[in-house]
Formats: structure tokens, sequence, C-alpha cells
């Protein structure tokens, strides 16, 4: 016996209609959310660090800056502030003005911060301690190509106990700049510049590190190595001197990078000291000169033992006088010849004897000389200067002439002996060469083997220029939406639609079914339809209804 059977329980086909309209409307909402989105995502402005590696303090003092200025920003998960590429410089500058960012280390303020008269004396040297580092750290980051420094000093506790106290010593980490590097003069500097800021403390006893571990001050804990590579920059600086002076001179005459010139100097950094003393016989001067003389005479005066008879004045003594001669201390009276007529030639003579033998007395005399000469005396001290040039040694070398025609080609000709000659006289000049010290020159003209300009600098790429990456995002926002409304609407659309046709086909064709039945107590028996009885079915289907046959064929081959 054939039998309809009694509908079954509804399944998710018959739901379905009824989820319908909530599904469009979930459907339609996601869309549009993830549509906006995008369009905000695309308009967006690019946003890039504005201060990364800031502590918890420092980040929320330059936030509330920012809020307070208007200015947009982002906090990405490494702890980086992150403002748009717009406001970049504008948001440095207002915070600068603001002394934002602050470092964590309060410096010379710890001294003027919770003081008290409780505090003890460990504390307050811990506290001296603390900003002398941070004062330090401050002043070290200045120094340029250092990004951030740190200073940790060890500073032994005085003590009147001990007779050889312990050495203060430093330590100091530096952060640079990426792509940078300290020269030894910048190391030298900031040792010397701790070692000056902490008593007691040496330049030897200084340590410098950067932040890969890398010891910069190795060669302060040596002297002699120390000393080389402050004689072998020395000599590297006198070398680019003389280079940079040959291709300044010569680089108007000849052209812009067709001079390349290599100078190599010995130096001498001997340390001599030299004290000459030299006398010369030629030139005297008198410098003193002592002279003193003696005369005596031997007459009738007194001499001998001072006594009676020796003191007696002239004319007293007790000899004979004689009528007409003078005594002593008297003067004879000179008689004419004519007035004494009782004398006679013979008379004459004696009286002429006897006055030369009163004037004729022996005489004795003595003189002495003392004369002291000044000998020419030279006396030098001579200090030879550290670092003399002893030697020379330069090499020039030119590219040929060049010279545009009236065409607008380049033609070149090699230099003449002529101008090779000047050139070597002008550098010559130029640097002071010394041939009696040694001193060589060489200038050579070879042809250099590229004659075409430099190329100009290539401009960025179109892909990295702002504009472009702007109009790329748009597109790929665009492009994103319209995926979304292809793929996830229209095919959410199209299945809420069809799926009340098939679910009504299923249920006419499942609803005309076979059963057979055994008995009253028996279970039916359900025989599916065979192909004929499904065949009439649609038939009788089309019928009845032939809109709705048409739209599940169309369904069919859309899905076929």
């Amino acid at each position: 016996m054939a039998e309809k059977t009694a509908p079954g329980p509804r399944g998710l086909v018959d739901v379905l209609p009824a989820l319908k309209p909530v599904g469009l409307l979930v459907g339609v909402a996601a869309a549009v959310a993830a549509a906006i989105w995008l369009v905000l995502w695309s308009q967006g402005p690019n946003y890039t660090v504005l201060y990364g590696q800031l502590s918890d303090r420092e980040s929320g003092q330059v936030m509330d800056a920012l809020t307070s200025d208007g200015i947009p920003f982002k906090l990405n998960p490494a702890g980086a502030i992150l403002v748009s590429e717009a406001q970049l410089q504008a948001a440095r500058i207002k915070l600068a003005s603001q002394g934002l960012p602050q470092t964590d280390a309060i410096g010379l303020s710890m001294l003027q911060k919770d003081s008290s008269f409780g505090t003890s004396s460990m504390m307050d040297r811990l506290r001296y301690q603390a900003m002398l580092e941070t004062e330090l750290s401050r002043t070290i980051a200045k120094v340029d190509g250092v990004e951030s420094a740190r200073v940790h000093l060890a500073l032994p506790k005085p003590s009147v106990f001990l007779d050889d106290p312990q050495r203060t010593t430093a330590s100091v980490l530096l952060q640079l700049y990426p792509g940078r590097r300290l020269d030894p003069d910048q190391v030298a500097a900031i040792v010397h510049l701790v070692a000056s800021s902490v008593p007691n403390l040496t330049p030897n006893d200084v340590t410098l590190v950067d932040q890969s571990g890398t010891l910069l001050n190795s060669s302060q804990q040596n002297p002699a190595a120390a000393e080389e590579n402050r004689q072998f920059a020395y000599t590297r600086k006198i070398d680019h001197s003389y280079e940079r002076r040959i291709v300044a001179l010569l680089e108007p005459i000849v052209g812009p990078g067709r001079v390349h010139a290599t100078v190599t100097a010995d130096v001498d950094f001997t340390v001599a000291e030299q004290t000459q003393e030299d006398y010369n016989p030629n030139k005297t001067a008198v410098r003193s000169e002592q002279e003193s003389q003696d005369v005596s005479r031997d007459g009738g005066g007194p001499m001998g033992i001072p006594g009676a008879l020796s003191n007696q004045p002239p004319g007293t003594t007790g000899a004979p006088a004689i009528p007409g001669a003078s005594g002593p201390g008297q003067a004879t009276a000179a008689t004419p010849p004519a007035a004494n007529p009782a004398a006679g030639p013979n008379g004459a003579a004696a009286t002429a004897a006897s006055a030369a033998s009163a004037t004729a007395q022996p005489i004795t005399s003595s003189s002495s000389s003392i004369r002291n000469y000044e000998i020419d005396r030279t006396l030098s001290y001579t200090k030879h200067p550290l670092g003399v040039v002893k030697r020379l040694s330069v090499g020039v070398l030119l590219d040929n002439w060049q010279k545009t025609g009236p065409d607008g080609k380049v033609a070149t000709r090699p230099m003449s002996a002529q101008d090779l000659q000047r050139f070597t006289k002008l550098v010559s000049d130029a640097i002071g060469l010394q041939p009696s010290r040694g001193d060589r020159i060489s200038v050579i003209n070879q042809s250099f083997r590229t004659d075409r300009p430099l190329p100009p600098i290539p401009a960025a790429p179109l892909w990295e220029r702002p504009w472009v990456q702007q109009l790329a995002k748009q597109i790929v926002g665009a492009a994103l939406v319209l995926l979304v409304a292809f793929l996830v609407l229209r095919p959410l659309m199209r299945s809420l639609t069809k799926a009340p046709a098939r679910a009504a086909l299923d249920r006419d064709l499942g609803g005309d079914k076979l059963t057979l039945s055994a008995g009253a107590t028996s279970p039916p028996i359900k025989l599916t339809p065979s192909f004929e009885q499904q065949v009439a079915a649609a038939r009788s289907l089309v019928i009845q209804d032939p809109k709705k046959a048409a739209q599940i064929v169309k369904e069919w081959v859309a899905d076929g």
C-alpha cells in the first residue's frame, strides 16, 4: 500500500529561510566595517619613531606633553613613541622647549632634595657620588658621536690609618650612534676629562668601553704604544697637509679630479738637547788694570838707625864749619868771579864741581802693573724640536690636457716636457722642498682611465617616495574592499537566496514515498521512489509552477 508519509522534523534547510534577514544584516555590517577600516588605513598618515628606548617615567612625561599639545601619537609594543612624519620635527621642538625627555638621573638636583638633619654621612657620600657620575655622563654625551654614557666611580673611603690608601678608579660605558667610531684624540679627551673631574684619579685608572664591549683606551695603559700612535697620527697629518696643498694648487690649472698627489714625510722624533761653550782668543777685552811705581833717592840726609844723631836738624851736626861754604839746609851765595880777586881759574872749577856733586845723587825707582783680560766666551743651549721633517718624497700624477672644440667634442693631448718642468718647479716652491736634505719630487703625466664625467647621483626610486607609498596604500585599500564585496558578500547573498528553492524542491520530491505495511503493529517500510516516479513528480511540478521550475534549473546550471 502506497501512502504519503508525514513530514518529519524541520532541518537546517527549513530554518535557513528564517535566518536569512539576520545573516544578511551580519554580513553587510561586517563588510561595511571592513571597508571603513581599510579606507581609514589607506588614508591614515605614516607614523615614525619620535623617541625610543625611554623609561616608563620618561614615556609618561612625553605622552602627557603630546596630549596637551594635541599631537596624535602611538606606542608600539617595544615602548617607542610614534608620531606622524608631518609632525615629527614640530613635536621634537615642542618637547625640547619643555625640557623633555628628562633623564632618570637627577644630577645636581639630588643635593637639593631629601636633605635633612637625619641623613647619615654614608648617604651624603653616596648621593655625592651619584651626582658626580650623572654630571659626567651628561658631559660625555655632548661629545660628537656619543649617544649616551654611563659612568661608574670607585671612590675609596679616606682613612688616616692606612699608609698606602686605595686608588680611585672609574669605568665609562659609551653608547655610540650606529656606524660611528671615536678617534684616538676623542678617546684620550674623554679619559682626561673624567680623570680631571674626580680627585686623586689618574688617566691610567680610567677604563673606557663601548656598547659592543670593545676597550677603547687600551693604548693608554701602555705609554710606548700611545706615543707610537701619536707619532703616526702626526706624520699622517703632515702628509695630508702637503697633499691638500698640492691638489689645491694644481686643480685650477689642470681641472677638478685630474690631479693626484702623494707625500711621504720622514719625521725625526728624537729628543736632543745640546750645550756648547766656545772661547775666541783673538777677541780680548781689558777687564781690570792696576799700576804701581816706587822712586827713592840716596842723598846726604839722615840715614841709618833712628837716634840722637840722625834726628838732628840740618846744620847742627858736629862737622867743622868751613868758611865760605854753605851748610846743610843753607843757601850758598854765588860770588861772581870778578868780586873775588883771590879766586883764579882753579877756584871757579872747584865751585862748579861742588855744585854738580850736590845735584847728582843716586836714584832708585821700581814700578809694577797688573792687567786682567776677558776672553770672548760663547755659551749656547740648544733643544731640537720634536718631530722635525728630515726628508720629503713627493709624487704627483697629472692627467692629459683637455680642450673642448667648437663642435662640443673634448680633445686630449699629453703635456710637454716644459709643462712638467714648470709644474715641478711650482710644487717645489709651494711646499718648500730642500734638495740639500735629500727631498725628492716626481711629476708624471699619464692619461687617466676614464675621461667621461661622473654620472649624476641617481634619484630615489619611485616606490620609495612618500606620495607613491600613500597612493599605493589607497589602491590596496580599494582592492581589499572590492575583494570583500565579491568574495564575501556576493557568495553569502547567493547562498541565502537559493537555499529556499532547493529546500522546496526536496520537500516536494521527498514527500511522495511508497510505504508497505505488514500489519497493524509493524512499522511502515519506506521505499525510495524510482526514477520514473521522480520524473513524473518533476513534470507535475513544472506543469503546476513553471516559474519556480525555471528558477531551480537556473540554479542547477549555475552550481554545475
